[in-house]
C-alpha cells in the first residue's frame, strides 16, 4: 500500500523553514493517522523536495510531522525558502552540530532589548542570544507561539518556568512531549496533562518517559501499560530505569 503525501507550501512563510529544518512540523489540515510514515512534498515557487515523516501529534487542526530525513535533505528545504528564512535556517542548523560553549549566559536587561536594532540580521544573531533574558511573559507567550527551534532552546534556558505553556502549544512534537515528560520535578497536574493526551500516549517514546518519572501516580502507571502492545509490555519488567511499582505492575498485568 502507498504511503500518504502530505504536501507543504513554504511560500514566504519562515516559520514553517525553520521548523522543517529542526525536525519537526505541523500541518494544518493533514488527515493523515496517528504513528502512520508519509511522503511530506515541501514546495516553494517552482522547486520541491520530498523527504519521509512520521507522524507524532494529531488534533482537530492538523497533524504535526517528525521529518526521517538528515541534514543535507534539511538544508535542501533550507534552500527552497526565501533568502532571510534560508540564511537564519542554515544558521540554526550549524548551531546545533557545533557543542555550546561553557560560558555562563547573562540575562539582558529590558533597557537593552528595547535598544537593540530591529533589523539586525538573523545570520548574526542566533537563536540563543535571541531568547536570552527573556521576561516571564515574553517565556510564556513564545512557549505557546513558538516554532520548533525556538522551543527546545527554550526549555532549555527556562525549564520549568515553560513547561506548561509548551504543553499548551498544539504544534509540540512527539521528541519534545517526551523531554518534558523525562523531567523528575515536573508537577503533577502536567504530568496529569500529558496523560490525558490520548495522541501523546500513543507514541512510544512518550510513553517510556512517563514510566521513568518518579512523580507518576500508580494510576497513571497501569493506564499507560494497558495502551502498551504485548512485546513492548514484557520488556517492562526488565528495564532498570523504571521503578519497582512500575516493573512490578508490568509483571501482574503479564500474568493477567
Amino acid at each position: 500500500m502507498a504511503r500518504p503525501t502530505v504536501v507543504l507550501d513554504l511560500a514566504g512563510k519562515h516559520e514553517l523553514a525553520r521548523d522543517l529544518v529542526a525536525g519537526g512540523v505541523f500541518v494544518p489540515g493533514c488527515a493523515v493517522p496517528l504513528n502512520e510514515e508519509c511522503e511530506l512534498v515541501v514546495r516553494a515557487a517552482a522547486e520541491e523536495v520530498r523527504v519521509s515523516a512520521l507522524v507524532v501529534f494529531v488534533n482537530a487542526a492538523g497533524a504535526g510531522l517528525q521529518l526521517l530525513c538528515d541534514a543535507e535533505q534539511k538544508q535542501k528545504i533550507a534552500a527552497l525558502s526565501s533568502p532571510p528564512a534560508a540564511e537564519s535556517a542554515s544558521a540554526e542548523l550549524e548551531l546545533a552540530a557545533e557543542p555550546e560553549p561553557a560560558t555562563e549566559e547573562q540575562p539582558a536587561t529590558e533597557e537593552q532589548e528595547e535598544t537593540e536594532p530591529e533589523d539586525a540580521s538573523p545570520a548574526a544573531k542566533n537563536i540563543h542570544e535571541r531568547l536570552r533574558g527573556l521576561t516571564l511573559v515574553q517565556q510564556i507567550k513564545l512557549a505557546r507561539d513558538g516554532d520548533a527551534s525556538e522551543r527546545v532552546v527554550l526549555e532549555r534556558m527556562y525549564g520549568k518556568n515553560v513547561w506548561e505553556p509548551l504543553l499548551r502549544n498544539p504544534r509540540l512534537t512527539g521528541p519534545e512531549v517526551a523531554r518534558i515528560a523525562r523531567m523528575g520535578a515536573l508537577p503533577r497536574p502536567m504530568i496529569e496533562l500529558i496523560v490525558n493526551n490520548g495522541a501523546w500516549l500513543q507514541i512510544p517514546e512518550v510513553r517510556r518517559a512517563l514510566l521513568t518519572n518518579p512523580r507518576l501516580g500508580v494510576d497513571h502507571v497501569q493506564r499507560i501499560l494497558r495502551l502498551m502492545p504485548k512485546h513492548e509490555l514484557k520488556l517492562a519488567p526488565m528495564q532498570s530505569a523504571y521503578s519497582f511499582a512500575v516493573r512490578d505492575a508490568a509483571r501482574r498485568m503479564l500474568k493477567d
